[in-house]
Order: structure tokens, then C-alpha cells, then sequence
């Protein structure tokens, strides 16, 4: 008897900690997104794909960050718990009470494991944005032009939220997959000197050294 209760009481224990490490893992991806973001071609390219994932208008999106006042990584989040059946407008009104959208989501009951799937996709379809922009940039500037979308406009307090390593990380992701599309065209605007410097660099140097990097798959 004993030790059936050992054997549920150490699943239990297991599944607890399963359930954080997934978490964990889908808030790094999430703020891998924001911490994208803060740069306006960045941001330009998130939005076509947050678009093209969700089948959401642009302009749709635009709104939704404006009125929650939210960044894309807690963007990301609320739609995939709207997309398992929850009420975007109730997530809206629980943010505004102050409640961050990880603990929306633990009331919810969100499905960390499918969380963070999708949110490595959607890291994955943004870098393939990145490195078709620069082999084909007036294709993504006509659509921007066709659907009224500003990245200037598209902008929210709330994409400050991310560390200086994370900043770093997302320059990092952004110069590797610039150059492979383009490797003489301009870098993310914001970029220190501090930032060129060491894992940068050597990402960079793979990319040049190894040739045509494979595309992200999605």
C-alpha cells in the first residue's frame, strides 16, 4: 500500500515539474519573439507571419496589441489560448486587471507541450522571413504598402520587455539569417558595437564559411 502511494505521489511530483520545464521553455521562445520585435523591419516581418499563422488581418493585430497594450511574445500566447477555445475578449479583460498572461494561461490549463511547438515554428517562419526579405525585399514592401501596414504605427510600450541577452540573441538570429539572404545589406538599426562582438560574430562566421544556410523549417 505503501508503496503505491510512493509511485503516485513521484508521478505526480514528475508531471508538476514536466509541466514547468515546458513553461519554462514556451516563455523563452515567447520573449525570443518580443525581444525580435523591438526592430522595425523585425517587427514588420513578425507581423506577415503572426498574419499568415492566424489568418488574421494586419491591421486586426495592430489593434489588438494597441488596445492590451501587449508585446508579440503575449500576443503569440492569448491567440493560441484563443485558438483552444478560450475568449480573447476574457484574456483582454484579465490582462488589464493585471494579471500577466502566464497565469491567464495556468487558469486556463494551456497545453505547454503544443505551446511551445508552435511558438518554435513561429521562430522558425519568422527567420525565413528574414532571409526572404533580403533576397526579395520589394515583394514584402508592396504587401505592406497593399495591406496599410506601418511597423512605425505598430509599436507599444510593452516591447521594451526583454533583457539585454535576449536583445543581444535576437540581433544575433536577425544578422545571421540577413546575410544569408543578402550578406552586404544593412544589420538591425540598434546594434552596439558590444553586440558585434563574440557569439555574433561567430555566427556570422558560419554562415559565411558554411555557404547557404538551410531555411528554418516551419
Amino acid at each position: 500500500m505503501r508503496r503505491g502511494c510512493f509511485v503516485v505521489i513521484f508521478a505526480l511530483v514528475a508531471a508538476v515539474v514536466a509541466l514547468a520545464d515546458d513553461q519554462e521553455k514556451a516563455e523563452k521562445q515567447l520573449r525570443m519573439i518580443t525581444a525580435m520585435s523591438r526592430d522595425d523591419t523585425a517587427r514588420s516581418m513578425i507581423s506577415r507571419a503572426f498574419a499568415d499563422v492566424f489568418k488574421i488581418e494586419r491591421s486586426r493585430l495592430v489593434a489588438e496589441r494597441k488596445s492590451m497594450g501587449v508585446n508579440y511574445g503575449t500576443l503569440f500566447l492569448a491567440h493560441e489560448l484563443a485558438a483552444s477555445g478560450s475568449s480573447m475578449q476574457e484574456i483582454a479583460a484579465q490582462l488589464r486587471t493585471r494579471k500577466t498572461i502566464f497565469e491567464i494561461a495556468g487558469a486556463y490549463h494551456a497545453d505547454w507541450k503544443r505551446v511551445v511547438a508552435d511558438a518554435r515554428k513561429m521562430n522558425n517562419r519568422i527567420n525565413d522571413n528574414i532571409y526572404k526579405h533580403f533576397l526579395h525585399a520589394e515583394k514584402d514592401k508592396e504587401r505592406d504598402l497593399l495591406e496599410g501596414y506601418n511597423p512605425v504605427a505598430d509599436l507599444v510600450r510593452a516591447d521594451g520587455d526583454a533583457t539585454p541577452e535576449e536583445i543581444q540573441k535576437a540581433q544575433i538570429e536577425y544578422v545571421f539569417w540577413r546575410n544569408q539572404g543578402a550578406p552586404k545589406s544593412d544589420g538591425m538599426g540598434d546594434q552596439s558595437d558590444t553586440t558585434r562582438m563574440g557569439y555574433e560574430q561567430k555566427r556570422e562566421n558560419i554562415g559565411i564559411n558554411h555557404g547557404e544556410a538551410p531555411l528554418p523549417r516551419n
